[in-house]
């Protein structure tokens, strides 16, 4: 099992409306709590990002997943839980 198969896209996704519904919005994306997403001009394919790590989802599920270094890594999935979390 690859690190990458911890990604709950579901979750990631919930998190993507969160930022939408309740962050800041800047010319082209939104910004919650150090979290930044956008989407393609059709809407197909969504991004979540900081600095250092960047998750792209697609149409069907699929995605990519880049990030520097592990730690990193993991503080962007810790990010994640915490937006979930919030209500």
């Amino acid at each position: 099992m690859s690190n990458d198969d911890k990604i709950s896209i579901k979750k990631a996704l919930r998190v993507f409306q969160k930022i939408l519904d309740s962050g800041e919005k800047t010319d082209s994306e939104f910004r919650l709590n150090g979290l930044r997403a956008s989407t393609d001009f059709d809407g197909y394919a969504v991004t979540l990002r900081n600095d250092y790590v960047c998750l792209d989802i697609f149409f069907h599920n699929k995605f990519a997943f880049k990030y520097s270094n592990q730690r990193e890594r993991d503080l962007f999935l810790d990010k994640l839980d915490q937006i979930d979390a919030k209500q």
